[in-house]
């Protein structure tokens, strides 16, 4: 088998209760490298079109890297794939750091992939090599962090969990799924896939090793390397992500007042502070943490055992929240109390809830209440006020348990818009279902053409478009000019996809040298590699998962743009006031580009030949997309 790689994933058939070992082919690996680019590939020809994402035709992965559990930096990552029931059915993956996915692999696979539904709940052990399943009904109903313990006492301290929380159990598309009790793997709502098949957990452990192609080569890599830290790693070192967020709300980077204000005049400086950087660390017991051999250490955790918002769970003791939830529940609500998002940190990560889902969708709730548009007979009483962090908490917990006004709000904004009659259309802030992360376009212009184009829609982690790793070099165009930015974007997304499918992350890849890179890929899977093929194979990946939306009859061309993130109409205060991005001359220049065609995105025959994808050709002839 490759190295980099265990050589096998396991299936999982929930309805029948088996399971079965699959050797992973050499080329798949080759082609496709891993994560959500294998994921993309057998997923693609296993979950047949038109299926139910919550039925038991749809499939969901749990894959790494093959530099997931190595010495590359940072290899620590998984990601979760399906087909997403957030996303109007379309492609749906979520990545996550932590320390489940490299024990994954030294449990002996390199994914799972499960199938079917369970007819009881039940969670899915592997032990050395070994899998099987487990009666889990004692389990269901019990939040992430008392599961994780309990897990614990039954299979021992050397274990690794990932699950899903009540919010997962109940389908609420706002679920995501867990490990290390703080780290979700949160776009897409697949924890409310991983809910519907009746799997509460996965349980991995064991101690093989993962094989590598030159050992010593990757240790003198990872020695040097480390000692070239530069971009991000300074700010990211110190504070983790939360160390931007003040200075993000104050650019326009940030959203403010349900993307409506300014930061400069709704949340002013001072106010930001409060959030921030400093302010955040400085809480009692901080102390930074990372993930599986990070030499960043962005995580970080805290105590809060008094006032209104302590903490009920580990002794008092939580998760840092980082940058998206700081934004979303905080200058997105207009919500400066700290305590409370670290409150709020708490909640979502027990009930198994995406910060940037839950952000958004209260954000919605409170305009539409200050608008008159639901009131407190919608509310269960809450008062649902810009800034009111007590109401902020309790419709949270409301919406991770989907009990009275949680049950409008539980599957995220597109949802709560239907439910409540389609009203505050402008202040339902999303692409086709996915709520927009905490950055804005009208800052970054580039974001655009990501959230509006990538396969799973509103993401920022997918385009590289955020932070350039350094050494890239890109053609020197001005971030307000629309035109002539294709080539820009094909690099910088092409390498993302890369980066995700090979298990890394993207802090360790924007805090170093953009070749250490193919050098780390050289060093571990004994094929020479170079940024040129790494373009090839990642536009191989984005076109992969790209087809896998064509097929279901969704053009990404035709997905509703809320005015608000692309500046129509503009804003008349702050730092990107009378902003309007061009979105569309960038997307169509991408497109012809790659070779898609700039109406209905479908991939031309010879784009297809070239990245040797000829299996896909039929299929795309035969799609039925809507012309944009």
């Amino acid at each position: 088998m490759a190295n980099g790689y265990m050589g096998k994933i396991l299936n999982v058939n929930l309805s029948k209760g088996a399971v079965e070992d699959e050797a992973l082919g050499e080329e798949l690996c080759r082609n496709y490298i891993g994560g959500y680019g294998i994921g993309a590939r057998l997923l693609y020809d296993r979950i047949p079109a038109g299926a139910d994402p919550l039925g038991p035709d749809n499939i969901l992965g749990l894959l790494t890297g093959p530099l997931t559990g190595t010495a590359a930096i940072i290899g620590s990552r998984f990601v979760a794939v399906g087909k997403s029931p957030k996303c109007a059915g379309g492609w749906g993956d979520a990545n996550c750091g932590g320390f489940f996915g490299p024990h994954l692999k030294f449990a002996g696979y390199d994914g799972v992939l499960f199938s079917g539904i369970s007819p009881n709940p039940v969670y899915l052990l592997i032990d050395e090599g070994r899998a099987e399943l487990k009666d889990a009904s004692d389990l269901w109903g019990l939040g992430v962090t008392a599961l994780e313990d309990l897990l614990e006492q039954r299979h021992g301290k050397d274990i690794q969990v990932c699950s899903i929380g009540p919010a997962g159990e109940k389908m609420s598309l706002t679920a995501c799924i867990m490990n290390d009790k703080e780290r979700a793997a949160g776009r897409s709502g697949l924890g409310a896939v991983m809910g519907s098949k009746k799997l509460k957990a996965v349980v991995v452990k064991g101690n093989m090793k993962v094989p590598v192609s030159d050992e010593e080569k990757i240790k003198e890599l990872r020695k040097r390397i480390l000692k070239e830290a530069t971009g991000a790693y300074p700010v990211f070192n110190k504070y983790g992500t939360c160390g931007i967020t003040h200075d993000s709300i104050i650019s326009g980077d940030a959203p403010v007042k349900n993307w409506a204000g300014a930061g400069t005049v709704d949340f002013p400086s001072q106010v930001a502070r409060k959030i921030s950087d400093d302010a955040v660390i400085s809480v009692e017991g901080y102390k930074p943490y990372g993930c599986w051999r990070c030499p960043i250490a962005c995580g970080g955790r805290m105590v809060q055992r008094g006032g209104k918002f302590a903490l009920e769970l580990n002794d008092g003791v939580g998760h840092k929240p980082e940058y998206e939830t700081l934004a979303m529940f905080g200058s997105n609500c207009l919500n400066d109390d700290l305590s409370s998002i670290i409150k709020l940190n708490e909640i979502c990560n027990n009930l198994g809830l995406d910060t940037i889902t839950t952000g958004a969708t209260v954000a919605y709730a409170i305009e539409c209440y200050e608008n008159g548009l639901i009131n407190k007979d919608k509310t269960d009483g809450l008062e649902l006020t810009w800034g009111n962090a007590e109401a902020i908490v309790e419709l949270t917990k409301k919406i991770g348990n989907r009990e009275g006004v949680g049950e409008i709000f539980a599957d995220g904004v597109a949802a709560a818009w239907k439910k409540l009659g389609k009203v505050g259309t402008e202040y339902a802030i999303h692409v086709q279902g996915e709520e927009i992360p905490a950055h804005d376009p009208k800052f970054i212009p580039d974001l655009a053409v990501v959230y509006l184009l990538t396969a799973t829609p509103g993401r920022h982690t997918q385009g590289g478009e955020l932070i350039t790793p350094p050494g890239l070099e890109l053609d020197e165009v001005d971030k307000y000019a629309y035109s002539g930015k294709a080539q820009n974007h094909y690099k910088l997304m092409t390498l993302m996809e890369v980066v995700n499918a090979a298990g890394l992350c993207m802090f360790g890849y924007v805090s170093y040298p953009v070749q250490s890179l193919p050098e780390q890929m050289s060093a571990i899977m004994g094929e020479t590699y170079d940024l040129e093929k790494l373009y090839e194979i990642g536009m191989r990946i984005y076109t992969m998962r790209h087809a896998f939306n064509i097929r279901e009859g969704i053009n990404p061309l035709t997905r509703n743009v809320p005015g608000r993130i692309v500046g129509e109409p503009p804003l008349k205060e702050g730092n990107v006031k009378d902003i309007t991005v061009d979105y569309k001359t960038m997307i169509r220049e991408f497109l012809e580009y790659v070779g898609w065609d700039t109406a209905t995105t479908i991939p031309a025959e010879q784009t297809l030949k070239r990245l040797g994808m000829d299996f896909l050709i039929e299929d795309m002839k035969k799609a039925n997309v809507p012309a944009a």
